[in-house]
């Protein structure tokens, strides 16, 4: 059985819909470098929200 929980690309999908609220569809049409930037940019608001 195919663990979908463990897939970057699953995970990525989920928490750029929940942080931005986009559709499934909204982020299937992103690129992979589109996809890195976004996630970069949550990265970063984590870090500085966090003081690291």
């Amino acid at each position: 059985m195919l663990d979908l929980k463990a897939s970057p690309l699953v995970q990525a999908s989920f928490r750029l819909a929940r942080a931005f609220g986009w559709t499934p569809q909204q982020v299937q049409s992103l690129t992979m470098a589109q996809i890195s930037l976004y996630l970069e940019l949550l990265d970063q608001e984590v870090q500085e929200r966090d003081g690291v």
